[in-house]
């Protein structure tokens, strides 16, 4: 769904930096001027007339975030009350928007990742907080026959592998899932959002990460659809070793390379502020992938429409993307 803005400028500081705190409060204020330019509000409009075109009986959302402010706030001077006033929730705004568009869809699982509260310049010597909270959400339809799509057992879980911020906090990646029966037939629905491909003197993150989800939810007897953003390029240039260990160890198969085997698919490269004129895609992340269960994905779709021309503005940094599975 994408925030909005690019975290670098906070994740990136260090401690012993003599200006590391001018630098962090600059850095805050940089990233909330651009969530509130991104205006998330229209592109979830846009995200909302995508899905309820297509009609899918399952989402798969990473990136859902939630905004809180606390006026006045006491970070800036180590206090520790948590911001609770709700200034943007992106899930909400989605559901709303979802429904103003004849769409009917419900939360079955999810998982909150990273929750990290930072101070906000407001004025000369003073400061709000801001509360960044980041989670992966499953829909459901709810409009479909009594008994065609039921779910049970909803699961979710933060990876051990995190990366450490030199604010204080880690990294949380993670991942929810639920089980599904559609006619008669069970399936286990998984949902992540794995780490970047990070350069030494990193550990492999997100291969760790990979693993963790192949040990957790997808070690399940049910067969598995597991779909996210997995920051590893299925066209084998931008942290390939994920998607090998999925689709080799992990015996998974990837809809879109059956369902569109000649196309490339790409999905994210967008520059930050969604700008780009025309559309800049280098990699594909975006991936669904299948185990098991007697699954044919017989379509496949890439979708990133412009949802402004002047200047220009897209719906995410990533596109969506929207499989058909037919159970054999």
């Amino acid at each position: 769904m994408y925030v909005g803005a690019d975290f670098g400028a906070v994740t990136t500081l260090d401690p012993a930096d003599p200006n590391f705190g001018a630098k962090l409060l600059t850095g805050v204020a940089t990233i909330y001027a651009g969530i509130v330019a991104s205006d998330f509000p229209r592109r979830a409009d846009a995200m909302a007339q995508q899905i309820v075109a297509r009609g899918p009986e399952l989402v798969a959302l990473q990136e859902v975030i939630l905004i809180r402010r606390q006026s006045p706030g006491d970070a800036i001077v180590g206090g520790t009350i948590p911001a609770t006033h709700v200034e943007l929730d992106y899930l909400a705004i989605l559901l709303d928007a979802l429904e103003c568009r004849g769409g009917h869809y419900a939360v079955v699982s999810q998982v909150q990742d990273i929750d990290v509260e930072v101070p906000l310049v407001t004025g000369p010597l003073a400061f709000d907080d801001l509360r960044f909270t980041d989670g992966d959400v499953i829909l459901m339809r709810t409009d479909l026959p009594p008994g065609h799509l039921r779910t049970t057992n909803p699961q979710a879980g933060n990876f051990m592998a995190r990366i450490p911020l030199p604010i204080g906090v880690d990294v949380l990646r993670g991942w929810c899932s639920v089980d599904v029966r559609v006619r008669g037939r069970r399936f286990r629905f998984i949902n992540t959002h794995l780490e970047g491909n990070l350069p030494p003197p990193f550990p492999d993150i997100q291969g760790i990460q990979a693993a963790e989800l192949l040990a957790g939810p997808a070690n399940t007897t049910l067969p598995v659809i597991l779909g996210g953003d997995f920051n590893s390029d299925a066209n084998g240039n931008y942290g390939p070793a994920v998607y090998s260990l999925l689709t080799s160890l992990g015996g998974f198969t990837d809809a879109w390379s059956v369902a569109r085997p000649t196309d490339p698919g790409l999905t994210w490269g967008h520059d930050e502020f969604l700008a780009n004129p025309s559309l800049a895609f280098i990699f594909r992340l975006d991936l669904v992938l299948f185990r098991a269960g007697g699954f044919d994905a017989t379509d496949a779709e890439v979708v990133n429409p412009m949802i402004g021309s002047s200047p220009p503005l897209w719906f995410s940094d990533h596109a969506g993307v929207f499989v058909t599975l037919a159970i054999r």
